[in-house]
């Protein structure tokens, strides 16, 4: 993995160099770079004959408006999902932060975790810039997370991401990249199942339709056009 940066940077470039390049396999990274500069990081995919560049935005205009438009009125997925508003919810699997955010922009108070570092910086670097109430994020391992924090949450989301099968619709370009940088959950059930001990009201699973993965059976399902989301009953405060 390549790191940029402009003179402003170049301390924080030279540590991060050899630690991520440590952390992951640069076979896989190599045609990965990370820029520091005076707008902030930005993540660069050059596997592409037009390389990729992404940074995480929360003042993009474009997505805000999207956001606005999405919960103008009550049809909106989430809705269904996470009935209780203004209570708290823990995303285990932040990625971009797309729905962390519009989950808050809704007014729920939002825990987000991550575990790959290259996601982290960009989070932060992002967060950093909104300076936002009831918005945090936590870097590390979402699992090592709940068995360690004395939290209860109301809901508890988890969106493991690339288990679709084959025959089903490529992926954008950015999300194709966050599956270089990210690293799977290994056994997801024990997640789910430390997950519903720490929920009060439900631990909400997203999944392609056609998923791959072979997880314990929820409650029920609530489905879309092109994913399936499983519901888990959350057991906090109950015999």
């Amino acid at each position: 993995m390549n790191i940029l940066s402009d003179s402003d940077n170049k301390e924080i470039s030279s540590f991060l160099k050899d630690v991520l390049n440590d952390y992951y396999d640069k076979n896989i990274t190599q045609n990965l770079s990370i820029n520091f500069n005076k707008e902030g990081v930005e993540l660069i995919n050059n596997n592409y004959k037009k390389p990729v560049s992404i940074m995480i935005d929360f003042f993009d205009k474009r997505m805000n408006n999207k956001i606005k438009q999405r919960l103008s009125g009550k049809k909106d997925i989430f809705h269904k999902l996470f009935p209780k508003k203004n209570s708290t919810l823990l995303d285990c699997t932040a990625g971009y932060g797309r729905d962390g955010y519009i989950l808050r922009s809704m007014g729920f108070n939002i825990t987000m975790i991550e575990n790959s570092p290259v996601m982290s910086l960009l989070l932060n670097n992002a967060l950093k810039k909104i300076k936002l109430s009831n918005f945090i994020m936590y870097h590390g391992n979402a699992y090592d997370f709940l068995r360690h924090t004395e939290k209860i949450y109301e809901y508890i989301y988890i969106d493991f991401m690339f288990n679709k099968s084959k025959n089903s619709s490529l992926s954008s370009k950015n999300d194709e990249t966050l599956k270089l940088i990210s690293f799977q959950d290994l056994n997801k059930n024990n997640l789910i199942n430390l997950a519903i001990k720490k929920s009060v009201s439900r631990v909400v699973v997203k999944e392609p339709k056609h998923s791959l993965s072979k997880m314990m059976m929820p409650e029920y399902m609530i489905k879309t056009k092109l994913l399936n989301y499983y519901i888990y009953k959350g057991a906090y405060g109950k015999t």
